[in-house]
């Protein structure tokens, strides 16, 4: 059950060009529909006011709507993880791989259940939070709520970012293709819950969630609220070895060359970026945790 005081704000967080206007949009019809119902509001346009600015705010508000893609939503957590704060998810991005696991149809169902929330305020869903220390960073922690990749997910993860946000969820995809001649294999090593892996890596991941790159299944097994994370790994130097089980590498599916566990924490032993969320977070060996319940989802 949240804690949904009557006095502070809640807060609608958006960028008014994601998803072609659909974001400034959907904010502007939960504005309206908060104002009816008589609740104070504030609107957080990110394209003025960059979430980092307002994070004194994010921690002061009754509920947080947070209406983008998974970055959007990645920058907001950082301020309010831990926190007993109601957070609402309304999708705009081009991915939106964290709302996929929600199981709500579409943008305006997530709205509606937002709106009736507010209304009448209920239980929330405590949703896991994967937290990272970096040792180059001192170990500070960051939130990630999806899938940290290191290896050769990053690179495309990287590439991705770079291309046209217009392609949507076919960026993934198109920076794959465009990576596939660049895939080495890494050195990494990763140690958690009675496993040891050591050796070459051509992509790895720990997931929260079941997909990436806007619902790619590579994590079947991941559940947001079961207290694990799903450890996906493609083993091996070569990549001409693995290409004949692409297909089943980009279902989540079992193959020759994939090393795969669930676990609560690990450390992670890489000399590469790692990619989470869609955002960069850090180079060179991490800690990672699962934290239970870090955030309290409106659903």
């Amino acid at each position: 059950m949240s804690s949904f005081g009557r006095t502070a704000k809640i807060r609608i967080i958006f960028h008014p060009a994601s998803g072609r206007g659909r974001g400034m949009r959907l904010a502007q019809q939960l504005a309206h529909a908060l104002g009816k119902l008589g609740l104070e509001h504030g609107l957080v346009d990110t394209s003025a006011t960059s979430v980092e600015l307002v994070g004194d705010q994010l921690r002061a508000s009754r509920a947080i709507v947070i209406i983008g893609g998974d970055g959007l939503i990645h920058h907001c957590i950082q301020h309010v993880a831990g926190t007993s704060i109601p957070i609402g998810v309304i999708p705009a991005g081009s991915g939106n791989d964290f709302w996929r696991m929600t199981g709500d149809a579409n943008a305006e169902e997530s709205l509606a259940k937002v709106i009736a929330f507010c209304k009448q305020p209920g239980a929330t869903m405590p949703i896991d939070v994967l937290e990272l220390r970096f040792d180059q960073a001192g170990r500070i922690p960051r939130y990630a709520l999806g899938a940290v990749s290191w290896g050769f997910e990053a690179t495309v993860n990287a590439k991705a970012n770079a291309l046209p946000r217009q392609l949507g969820a076919l960026r993934y995809i198109a920076g794959l293709i465009l990576c596939l001649p660049q895939l080495r294999g890494c050195p990494s090593e990763v140690r958690a819950d009675g496993l040891r892996f050591s050796g070459s890596v051509l992509a790895a991941s720990v997931a929260n969630i079941k997909s990436l790159g806007g619902g790619i299944r590579l994590f079947p097994h991941a559940d947001f609220t079961d207290g694990t994370a799903e450890l996906a790994i493609v083993r091996g130097p070569n990549v001409l070895r693995v290409l004949p089980y692409l297909a089943r590498i980009l279902t989540g599916a079992p193959h020759p060359w994939k090393v795969s566990a669930n676990l609560t924490r690990a450390r992670i032993e890489t000399s590469r970026h790692s990619y989470a969320d869609g955002e960069c977070m850090g180079a060179g060996p991490f800690e990672l945790a699962v934290i239970p319940a870090g955030i309290q989802l409106i659903s």
